[in-house]
């Protein structure tokens, strides 16, 4: 089968629904928003460039899509129900080009939620019934725009937690690292989940995530990096008998840098302990590393009650290599040494180790935090209540609003169409007539990509946000 038929990237309902539409319709507007209730109150919008390079941009219409489509709607609904005629007028009339114009904000930028995001009206009005029958390509922009929005509300929270402990922001950058890409649905999800975290953060060890910048947003610079690390299979090799040996083995054998173990094979308290006690061989060599100018010793547990665990891990380094106060009154670990959490994080989670870390007289700045399924699994479409609702429709040169008032009051959509204006330091949806500049920009118009931001402004938009600038 033909990899990405525009024909076939839909629902199957919408495929009918071209015989549906009443008659005399000639235009469709819909639009997206996120809707109230949503986990976060800005939504930070991301990812629609790549849906309209991979899937929209140019001749994506061809006789032989059309035909394999067909086939195929003809096994899966029946006969006489797939849009023939109008997908051959696309290719014939439009050189395979789609008739629709798509305005967006711009990619990065947070927006209040219960605001438009995004709509798409036709521009041939024979092809009407196209707006939403994209509506399962577009809406699919919810997945990068919530990832996003996860990780500059987690820098959000580092950048508070550092500041009232009097924590150097040297290492902001790297509080959050993208451990995500053996538990995301697919590669491609991967990418876009892992460069949506990187517009807050620089962490990642999301390899496939690294090319989205170069390959879909103009940008050839590098924004995601990592450092040396062990897993559990280099840690266990030598057995539970062996594992002080193997220690020795990694940090002998380490490179310049940072250095960061997994320390809980076995029992974590026990490694902290003999990598704390003076005159200890394990002692011994991380002083003989960490001497050298730039290197750190990062300890990561891997289990365990996220907040008692990274507490007593504290505690124990702090036996080990000493502290010293910032000028809030918070403890930071003479030596540079740190202490990496990455198992089974949220939001919520990381919220609750750093209040506790502050609750106990530690500073922020001595904590890393590594998240995987909280990134790119954990997340879905009513994270951020995302929606793509048809709003007006244009039927014998008159336009109708169009609306759902359903007893769930949560699901009224809006009516009409629209501009997104800026009101003090928030936006608000306007009617498309009303007074002030619309935010919204015409990004695709005729299967061609009008306006592209790269990579470096999308992140700088976020950057404001979780900066609070």
């Amino acid at each position: 089968m033909i990899e990405n038929n525009i024909c076939l990237l839909t629902d199957s309902y919408k495929v009918t629904h071209h015989y549906f539409y009443p008659k005399g319709t000639e235009k469709i507007y819909s639009y997206l928003e996120s809707r109230v209730g949503a986990e976060f109150n800005k939504t930070i919008f991301y990812g629609l460039q790549y849906i309209l390079k991979k899937y929209l941009e140019g001749q994506v219409v061809t006789q032989e899509k059309i035909d394999e489509a067909d086939k195929l709607i003809s096994a899966h609904i029946g006969e006489d129900i797939f849009n023939r005629k109008g997908w051959e007028y696309i290719l014939d009339e439009h050189d395979g080009k789609l008739p629709v114009e798509i305005k967006a904000v711009a990619e990065g930028t947070p927006v209040d939620v219960s605001n438009v995001l995004m709509s798409v009206e036709n521009t041939d009005k024979k092809s009407f019934w196209l707006v939403n029958y994209l509506e399962s390509l577009l809406l699919q922009v919810w997945y990068p725009s919530t990832v996003a929005t996860l990780s500059a509300e987690v820098r959000k929270l580092a950048n508070f937690y550092l500041e009232v402990t009097g924590s150097s922001k040297d290492n902001l950058d790297f509080m959050l690292h993208d451990f995500g890409y053996r538990g995301a649905t697919s590669t491609e999800s991967s990418m876009l989940a892992g460069s949506a975290h990187l517009l807050s953060f620089s962490g990642t060890d999301t390899i496939p995530a690294l090319t989205i910048p170069e390959n879909y947003y103009n940008d050839s610079s590098l924004y995601g990096f990592s450092v040396q690390a062990t897993e559990h299979s280099v840690m266990t090799s030598l057995g539970p008998e062996g594992e002080f040996d193997q220690i020795l083995n990694v940090i002998d054998n380490a490179k310049n840098g940072i250095l960061s173990m997994v320390i809980d094979s076995y029992n974590y308290r026990n490694f902290l302990t003999e990598a704390g006690s003076e005159g200890t061989e394990i002692n011994e060599a991380i002083n003989k590393f960490l001497s050298i100018e730039g290197n750190k010793v990062v300890f990561r547990p891997d289990s365990g009650e996220p907040v008692s665990t990274t507490i007593d891990c504290l505690n124990l380094l702090e036996e080990g290599f000493g502290s010293y106060l910032t000028d809030k009154g918070y403890k930071v670990f003479d030596s540079n040494i740190g202490l990496l959490w990455g198992d089974g994080l949220d939001y919520q989670k990381i919220r609750d180790i750093l209040f506790a870390m502050k609750s106990n007289g530690w500073a922020a700045e001595n904590i890393i935090f590594g998240m995987g399924g909280g990134i790119h699994s954990s997340v879905n479409r009513d994270t951020q209540r995302n929606a793509f609702k048809c709003s007006a429709q244009l039927r014998d040169g008159k336009w109708f609003d169009i609306f759902k008032n359903p007893l769930d009051s949560s699901k009224k959509s809006k009516t009409g169409r629209f501009k997104l204006v800026r009101q003090d330091n928030s936006f608000k949806t306007v009617p498309i007539d009303a007074d002030g500049d619309d935010y919204l920009r015409t990004v695709f118009m005729n299967g061609e990509i009008l306006l592209e931001d790269t990579y470096a402004d999308i992140k700088s938009r976020a950057l404001k946000y979780s900066n609070f600038l």
